[in-house]
């Protein structure tokens, strides 16, 4: 990507983000489909916090319903051709051909859930929690050169990186981490109570809808000091060990956490190495973006940034 002087990173990030996903998981590029699937998404995440709960013309519902209609068209013709290629690797390719424990493939309808889950989370919260590093990176760019330093050490600008090299991301590792509890893109995380059981308390009873809050708990100052400054040296394994396990959650916890989450280290310190080792982040004095908090944090004007070639 030529990405040089000022330009609007939200955006940019999101298009590379669904194309990474679409050779990933579908094992293709997306095509001049590309915009169109970005909207669909797009407007069903947007539908999940829409106050008007049915789907009415001009209504972030109706469009989120919408949207899904076109993803369904996009994936469900797809499948039979897939279902006869038995070589390709793919995930798409793999959920065709799975079979449950007894002996049954998924349904299409299934296949096709499945695909707009995974799509969507696989690029929607990389794309927030990218650009808040990048945005924190260019509000601290001591923090910058010290990744800077660290990526260039570990290979020369424009070198590809080997999955045996990405242990060595040490400083790019925490400052994601740290990126992640400033501004987790999953702010909330929504369950339901399986069984009644007592909290702090409370009784909650079961088929209770409940939320846990990372973007709270990441903010307690029983559990971080300063907690509003930005210090990714709260990462180092002598810090974590001190802490409460649960005190940073963005990929949640237990049984039900992120599936994602390695794929998430790779794309970032892949990234960042591209991207730091060949360019200065900049923004103007006091820039100061607007987040837009629910239902997955975003800049509200893209995220004003300059890309300087270094």
């Amino acid at each position: 990507k030529n990405w040089r002087g000022d330009m609007l990173f939200y955006p940019a990030i999101k298009q590379l983000t669904l194309d990474v996903a679409a050779s990933s998981f579908l094992g293709i590029p997306l095509g001049p489909e590309a915009d169109k699937i970005n909207k669909a998404f797009v407007d069903m995440v947007q539908a999940s916090v829409g106050v008007i709960r049915a789907p009415l013309p001009f209504t972030q519902m109706g469009r989120g319903v919408a949207g899904r209609k076109y993803l369904i068209e996009y994936f469900g013709p797809q499948i039979e051709e897939r279902r006869r290629n038995l070589n390709r690797q793919d995930m798409f390719s793999q959920l065709c051909h799975a079979r449950s424990e007894d002996g049954e493939r998924f349904s299409d309808d299934e296949v096709v859930n499945h695909m707009i889950f995974l799509m969507m989370a696989a690029h929607d919260t990389i794309t927030s929690s990218v650009t808040s590093m990048i945005w924190l990176l260019a509000k601290h760019p001591e923090w910058q050169e010290k990744l800077r330093a660290e990526c260039l050490a570990i290979a020369p600008a424009g070198a590809d990186i080997g999955t045996d090299q990405l242990d060595r991301f040490e400083l790019t590792e925490y400052a994601f981490k740290e990126s992640l509890r400033l501004i987790p893109p999953v702010p909330s995380v929504p369950r339901r109570a399986v069984k009644d059981f007592e909290f702090m308390g409370y009784n909650i009873a079961a088929g209770t809808a409940v939320s846990i809050s990372p973007a709270y708990v990441h903010m307690m100052p029983e559990y971080w000091e300063e907690p509003e400054k930005f210090d990714p040296m709260r990462f180092t394994p002598d810090k974590v060990k001190g802490r409460h396990k649960y005190a940073w959650v963005p990929f949640g916890g237990g049984a039900h956490m992120c599936l994602g989450l390695h794929f998430a280290y790779m794309q970032v310190k892949i990234f960042m190495h591209h991207l730091l080792t060949t360019t200065r982040v900049e923004i103007a004095d006091g820039y100061a973006p607007e987040w837009q908090p629910w239902p997955i944090p975003k800049p509200k004007d893209g995220l004003k940034v300059k890309f300087v070639k270094i």
